[in-house]
């Protein structure tokens, strides 16, 4: 229990001090009965003051140079006590307003209604604050409504309209709220099958940062699809350069996005930063789910000037680009200006406050900044072939958009970057990675000659996986993993690993990397790939588990927004037309999590759909949409491109509901922002 709350006393003065402001509002002179307004000598800008105890209607007026003209207010919760510090950053001055909470994390103002809003680590429920504006000094406050105790482990506060969102860390939750007059109904509990906290509105859409990553997800039109059960992201694309994520906020008058990073969660200290993406709707639309948006595109501030150890939460005021954080770690509420390309920037506002949480900005020119969702979202199918090297795109449908003629006479591997605009492939004619760029302004038919290319380093290319700048070639000639980086210009050979199983389809699955254990049902994981090998040199996998129900895999394909993953079974590699098929184990990430290495993942938990009407023989290659749950396949046996919707719902012999001819059809690429 709080010690110094009393809520009798608390209606009373705010009710008192309401009658003395209206009271005031009609004395010109800034005086009643020879006393002088104390909102024109208590040192705060407030009430309508235009300067720090001048201007408005009821101050004098402001003498030149004092005129402030902007109303800045940071508002702050704290898991100390409960309490919100409501700091004016053009006033230099501070309001406390002691609640009945004993701990809180997320907040939100609402200036035309005056409404101050926590969400309760103690009492569980949402609490709403009615006039505070009118209160001039440190006092008690009582909520003037609640939400229902639906709550089990607040932390972030986002709201648009009259909707109200908090991300909950007790069960991975989304508790949705409509606010309708004084009063809060609880309209949907979202099951988010991640670990969560920041969230900010970017038009209709809610942006998420997925905890204890360094994750960034998106569910698009929120609200629409916000019922009662498990909502999956419309899109998760990691943000590099960032070790763990927490707060978030979002700027559409500048485009910009603000996201910390905590760090190691041990470390409290100093090793906490933010990260600013300008531009943020061009660069994070254009990103296919599990893409990486690359630290150059990013600016980080980060060292031991900062102050920052665990910056749980941020705010940003575009007007003036300054970056605001609450930070939990070392207690302080940060103000950070003219950030520049970043680094190890000393704050210009440096305030304390014992366990800092969530934090909210708001002034007349930023309130309700939230923009416009995204619009016109587009999926392509590459596919390349062994026969003659051409590159052959087509829409979500399956329908064919155009066929360019690349430089190679046989291909396989190939990724689309949206970033660039580049198609990258794998030359097993040149035995080399080829660029080809502006890909998307190339006619049908065209040919082209590649941008730039690698040495011929290959031996017998087969498939590649790409993270951020990072290039990987499963390679068969000797079954080595060649990791290159690329900037646009080149292809760098990094280093090359040696693997002790034959090798063929990889992808990422975050910062792990997913290998087929080529003439076998086994799948490997390597933790952490870039990172923990950084030089040349033979590697293991953390984890090796068999696939029950493959015969010999090839191709495999990985869904961070869905947690799908896809592997094929092109069965007995002598018969190349009818006993090929494709296995789906949904949930994946709990389905590995709790197996040991040398493990087996049942057919119970997957879905195999294979037979004469599939029309696979030899399934090479895989993709799969989330968007409409459709797998794509590379048939190489029956010279196909093939696509099955429903996937997720499918099993057995079921005929493709998209079937293409592409002689000798090897690798696909799925983009899908």
């Amino acid at each position: 229990m709080k010690k110094n709350f009393t809520k009798p006393m608390a209606g009373l003065f705010l009710t008192l001090g309401l009658l003395f402001a209206v009271s005031c509002d009609d004395d010109d002179n800034g005086d009643m009965m020879g006393e002088e307004i104390p909102t024109c000598s208590d040192g705060i800008m407030n009430g309508d003051e235009t300067g720090v105890d001048c201007g408005g209607t009821a101050c004098t007026p402001c003498e030149d140079g004092m005129e402030m003209g902007r109303r800045t207010e940071l508002f702050v919760t704290n898991n100390s006590n409960g309490d919100i510090t409501k700091y004016s950053i053009t006033g230099d001055s501070l309001v406390t307003y002691r609640t009945a909470s004993d701990a809180a994390e997320g907040i939100y103002y609402n200036k035309e209604e005056d409404l101050l809003v926590q969400a309760s680590r103690s009492s569980m429920q949402l609490e709403a604050f009615k006039e505070t504006s009118m209160i001039m000094e440190d006092m008690d406050v009582t909520a003037a409504f609640n939400g229902a105790m639906d709550l089990e482990s607040p932390r972030e506060l986002a709201v648009s309209g009259t909707t109200y969102v908090v991300a909950d860390t007790g069960s991975h939750k989304f508790f949705v709220y409509d606010k309708s007059g004084d009063s809060f109904m609880l309209t949907a509990t979202l099951d988010i099958p991640f670990p969560v906290w920041g969230i900010t509105f970017k038009g209709k859409d809610l942006y998420a940062v997925v905890d204890t990553t360094s994750d960034l997800a998106v569910f698009y039109d929120f609200a629409a699809n916000a019922q009662d059960g498990l909502l999956r992201p419309s899109k998760r694309v990691k943000i590099e350069g960032i070790v763990r994520t927490h707060g978030l906020t979002y700027s559409a008058e500048d485009d910009t996005m603000v996201m910390t990073d905590i760090g190691d969660a041990a470390n409290t200290a100093d090793d906490g930063g933010f990260h600013v993406i300008n531009e943020f709707s061009s660069k994070f639309d254009a990103l296919s789910d599990g893409d990486v948006l690359p630290v150059g595109m990013q600016i980080r501030v980060a060292g031991p000037s900062t102050m920052m150890g665990n910056p749980i939460d941020v705010a940003y005021d575009s007007e003036t680009d300054a970056v605001y954080v609450s930070e939990v770690g070392n207690g302080k509420v940060l103000g950070f200006t003219s950030i520049g390309n970043g680094g190890d920037l000393v704050p210009s506002f440096n305030k304390d406050l014992e366990a800092a949480s969530s934090i909210y900005f708001s002034s007349d020119e930023t309130d309700m900044d939230m923009g416009m969702e995204t619009m016109g979202q587009e999926t392509r199918l590459y596919a390349t072939s062994t026969a003659n090297g051409n590159i052959t795109v087509y829409d979500g449908m399956g329908a064919s958009m155009k066929t360019i003629v690349s430089a190679s006479t046989s291909t396989e591997g190939i990724y689309y970057s949206p970033l660039s605009d580049d198609i990258l492939q794998a030359s097993r004619s040149g035995l080399m990675l080829e660029s080809y760029a502006d890909f998307s302004s190339l006619t049908d038919a065209s040919t082209v000659q590649a941008a730039f290319m690698s040495d011929a380093d290959l031996m017998s290319p087969r498939e590649i996986a790409v993270s951020g700048y990072n290039v990987v070639v499963a390679d068969n000639g000797e079954n080595k993993l060649y990791v290159y980086t690329f900037d646009g210009s080149s292809f760098i050979l990094q280093n090359t690993l040696q693997v002790d199983f034959d090798l063929w389809g990889i992808t990422f699955m975050g910062d792990n990397l997913l290998a087929v254990v080529d003439n076998t049902s086994d799948l490997a994981i390597f933790n952490d790939f870039i990172k923990m090998n950084m030089m040349d040199g033979s590697i293991m996998p953390d984890k090796q588990v068999t696939v029950e129900g493959i015969v010999r895999t090839h191709g495999i394909d990985y869904s961070e927004a869905s947690d799908v993953l896809v592997m094929t079974d092109i069965g007995a590699a002598s018969d190349a037309n009818t006993d090929g098929g494709f296995h789906v184990i949904q949930d994946f990430t709990l389905v590995i999590d709790a197996l040991e290495d040398g493990a087996t993942i049942p057919m119970a938990s997957q879905s195999r759909v294979a037979g004469p009407s599939t029309m696979m023989g030899n399934p090479i290659d895989v993709a799969y949409d989330h968007k409409t749950d459709t797998v794509f396949i590379a048939e190489v046996g029956n010279g196909k491109v093939l696509g099955f919707a429903n996937a997720l719902d499918s099993n057995g012999d079921v005929a493709p509901t998209v079937s293409n001819d592409l002689m000798n059809a090897s690798s696909i690429y799925l983009y899908n922002n």
